[in-house]
């Protein structure tokens, strides 16, 4: 079979150090059959080699998803720490780093690896520590620099999109259940009714289009009220999960500003619900979605809110912003139709405070 040849011919090519040729195979393999484990880690394997450290998370993580028998069985632990985090065994997942740092201590992915489970563990100084170590082998390793910024409350732009897309590659399988069972995260099942509310003339919309759609939780009530419905998420593994929903008419994985600006098309209502979380200066994604709006078409978001004006990167990784600094930025090509205060999710036993706002194209 195909899928097969093509890993093996990859295997080859391993073997004698050409990862890059090796990846193409590798991906050969998996165009052929998206779930094919081995090939997912012989991707993961090769880019390990080559330095590319998020791309060979990538793979990992989905190799566990796919068959987690094999992540723990496999002689490459790395695989039995993503599958002991994943399933929240951090200390176990920490031992086994300790193992592996021993034999392989100039491996930034490792040092990385550590930093995120002491952060998880809420060890604030250890995660930092780790993190350093992790740039100092790797100078422009994206990651732990972006975790360090929010451990210690230095506010950057944005945070690097290889960042979200690890993060949500791999919170795909355990999205809905963690963010709406275990959070209590409502939006995706109000936004409805904030529509109706603020925009009584309207109750159906040509074009509407879910930005960072992620498994497609709000999509079945947007279906209700839209002839064509569009979702872009930069991370796959979601865009597969809100596939399997049969609701959108198109799902497009990628950038939502790049895709935005590469789309022709016009829409008549945006949905943005917890990006902006995963964005610290807007300007970009305002000026993206206006270059796509239709006349009066509307833009409803959501941001976790602070009292500080601007924005902040928070020790959650997350941003908050104030609301002065949206309406300004929002000035620019909007007006203000509506906005309403939201407890947005649970954080321990406390809910985060946000907002949703309506603003209509002008």
């Amino acid at each position: 079979m195909k899928h097969i040849f093509f890993n093996k011919r990859g295997n080859s090519y391993f073997s004698l150090g050409q990862f890059d040729k090796a990846i193409s195979l590798y991906e050969k393999a998996i165009s052929i059959k998206p779930n094919y484990c081995e090939a997912h880690y012989n991707l993961g394997q090769s880019n390990h080699k080559l330095g590319q450290l998020d791309m060979a998370v990538r793979s990992y993580k989905k190799v566990v998803n796919i068959k987690p028998e094999f992540a723990v069985n496999h002689t490459n632990k790395i695989l039995s720490v993503i599958y002991f985090f994943s399933k929240g065994q951090i200390p176990d997942a920490l031992d086994l780093l300790e193992i592996l740092i021993k034999n392989s201590p100039k491996d930034a992915l490792l040092f990385n690896m550590i930093g995120g489970c002491y952060a998880t563990l809420g060890e604030v100084d250890m995660s930092i520590q780790n993190y350093e170590k992790a740039l100092a082998l790797k100078p422009n390793y994206a990651i732990p620099q972006h975790m360090i910024n929010s451990l210690t409350g230095n506010t950057s732009k944005e945070p690097p999109k290889e960042y979200v897309k690890n993060l949500f590659d791999d919170y795909a399988q355990k999205f809905n259940d963690s963010l709406v069972e275990k959070l209590q995260y409502k939006l995706p099942f109000i936004i409805k009714e904030f529509i109706y509310k603020s925009n009584n003339s309207r109750s159906n919309f040509k074009k509407v289009i879910d930005l960072g759609c992620g498994t497609g939780l709000a999509g079945h009530d947007l279906r209700q009220i839209s002839d064509n419905l569009t979702g872009i998420d930069l991370s796959s593994n979601m865009i597969d999960k809100a596939r399997e929903l049969d609701v959108y008419d198109n799902l497009i994985v990628g950038d939502i500003v790049e895709q935005l600006e590469l789309l022709e098309e016009k829409f008549d209502l945006f949905i943005a619900l917890d990006v902006f979380i995963y964005i610290g200066e807007p300007t970009n994604f305002f000026t993206a979605v206006k270059k796509s709006c239709n006349e009066n078409s509307l833009f409803i978001f959501s941001i976790e809110i602070q009292e500080d004006e601007g924005y902040s990167l928070l020790k959650s990784s997350r941003y908050a912003h104030s609301e002065s600094y949206i309406l300004d930025i929002a000035s620019n090509g909007f007006k203000l139709v509506d906005s309403h205060n939201v407890r947005l999710r649970k954080e321990g036993d406390n809910w985060i405070d946000g907002k949703i706002y309506i603003f209509k194209a002008s």
